[in-house]
């Protein structure tokens, strides 16, 4: 499984990556791009380890399965219980790792995310399945060119895509792996009853209109963890923690 470590401090913070941790090649380069984000939102003396996706996962995979290799990667490298972070797609990770195994995890950040995708954010992972499975990578990437709320940032990923199409394409990951994890999460069974149990300390931070998780998901997501705190940055859509740099950073070095 790639990882990056950025820090040398005692108890890192453990953080899931988003879905460009499979959709693309997991090469040193995308995880270092990765890792210097996070660097820019995170408290100046906060430690992490990004981890990304196996670039060949198994048939059959699962939220299930991740969450226990994220259990493992604990048991076998961290203070539990752990500081958890998750990306989007990682954060419905991360929840499934809180709830399954709680004694693993004391505190839970959702960044951009929830337990569960919004009824919209499920709509457009059927979509990106459909484009995967039939091999239209200029298509799957372009669902990603309206995802900013400032326009000028759409426009430019909409021109990047037209004249370095063919270098991104070839910097995807393998379709099946694609499909493998976005399915996985359509087959979604944490419920409810599974968030109440949780005893981690969770942040749910994130845009009001973010395409994959709004639509009242995240704050379903708070109302079932008990005394989880939900921050909802207004207007604000799912690449809030690029587009509100200074904001997301004081939120969570508040948590943290």
């Amino acid at each position: 499984m790639p990882f990056a470590r950025v820090g040398r401090g005692p108890v890192p913070l453990l953080i899931i990556n988003g879905g460009q941790g499979f959709m693309m090649k997991p090469l040193p380069s995308r995880l270092e791009k990765d890792a210097g984000r996070l660097i820019r939102i995170l408290p100046p003396d906060v430690s992490f380890v990004l981890i990304g996706y196996d670039p060949d996962p198994e048939v059959g995979l699962s939220l299930e399965g991740m969450a226990r290799d994220i259990a493992e990667i604990i048991d076998g490298n961290f203070k539990k219980p752990a500081c958890l972070m998750g990306i989007s797609y990682g954060g419905v990770v991360a929840t499934q790792v809180a709830a399954r195994y709680p004694g693993h995890v004391g505190k839970l950040i959702l960044l951009a995310s929830a337990h569960g995708f919004s009824a919209d954010g499920k709509e457009r992972l059927q979509r990106q399945i459909r484009l995967a499975k039939a091999g239209q990578f200029h298509a799957l990437l372009a669902e990603f060119t309206t995802v900013f709320r400032r326009p000028w940032l759409n426009l430019f990923l909409r021109l990047r895509l037209r004249f370095e199409g063919r270098r991104l394409i070839e910097r995807m990951g393998a379709p099946g792996s694609i499909v493998r994890y976005l399915e996985a999460t359509l087959d979604n069974e944490v419920a409810k009853e599974d968030l109440r149990n949780m005893s981690a300390r969770t942040l749910i931070l994130g845009g009001e209109k973010d395409q994959f998780f709004g639509g009242g998901m995240m704050e379903a997501t708070a109302s079932a963890i008990s005394g989880a705190k939900l921050i909802v940055l207004d207007e604000e859509t799912h690449m809030a923690p690029v587009e509100r740099v200074s904001d997301v950073r004081k939120h969570l070095q508040e948590f943290i």
